[in-house]
């Protein structure tokens, strides 16, 4: 698993965008800073309180343990936001259980994109709703928002993929259903010349359905027999005739 597969797991976990603003890669201001907060969830309904939760993507062991030995990065955010959660595969996070902070959540992304929290997270301080925020990190995070919003020419390329495919599983449609007028059309033509052909019309069907149902009942190869015994038969009755008149002339 992959930290954009974690990125996109909280974002379709967080998927409200009337409740929650979702940023990306967040410094604590705009200038040049290596310390970055993977991911940033500000709640925007009042009677959560505005609540602004922080998370940090690992997606190992050995990277979760690095983070915990360097506490400088996340520490600096602790003024900023009102929860902090480390956000991981299943299993990272079970060889450091012991000295995982108490207040930090815990958020596990399973394989399918889903995510269950093994652990939520604590206030980090006692929150205000009202709490000051530095300029340059609301500057920091408006801007991350806004960058990760699909610009003008991407929402084209949707649309016009959405087209293109509307337009094929049309067009798949209409050949099937021509394929299927043609296929019955020369279902009815071969119906229409069976009826022809042995002059079967809206009077006399029941009788030749009879017919059909005594013909084949009958034992054809016995028929087959009958027939060929009876030529034989004619055939010597032909030969009985044919000398009794030669005695006749003579």
């Amino acid at each position: 698993m992959t930290a954009e597969d974690i990125r996109q797991a909280i974002r379709k976990r967080f998927g409200d965008a009337r409740q929650f603003a979702v940023a990306e890669e967040v410094g604590l201001t705009t200038g040049y800073s290596h310390q970055r907060l993977d991911m940033m969830v500000l709640n925007c309904y009042s009677s959560n309180g505005f609540r602004i939760d922080g998370f940090e993507i690992k997606v190992s062991t050995a990277d979760l343990r690095r983070e915990l030995e360097d506490p400088e990065k996340h520490v600096a955010f602790f003024d900023k936001i009102d929860y902090y959660t480390l956000a991981v595969p299943e299993g990272v996070v079970d060889p450091l259980m012991d000295v995982i902070p108490p207040k930090w959540g815990i958020l596990i992304v399973k394989e399918d994109g889903s995510t269950r929290t093994k652990r939520k997270p604590l206030a980090l301080e006692d929150r205000k709703a009202d709490k000051a925020i530095p300029r340059g990190f609301f500057a920091s995070v408006t801007r991350s928002i806004q960058l990760h919003q699909p610009s003008a020419q991407e929402l084209q390329r949707e649309y016009e993929r959405g087209c293109k495919e509307t337009e094929e599983r049309m067009k798949r449609d209409r050949d099937y259903l021509t394929d299927r007028v043609r296929r019955e059309g020369a279902k009815l033509k071969a119906y229409d010349d069976l009826c022809r052909r042995f002059q079967i019309y809206g009077d006399n069907v029941g009788e030749i359905m009879d017919e059909f149902e005594e013909f084949r009942k009958l034992n054809l190869s016995w028929v087959r027999s009958g027939i060929a015994g009876t030529i034989k038969q004619l055939e010597a009755l032909s030969k009985m005739l044919g000398e009794k008149e030669h005695e006749r002339i003579c």
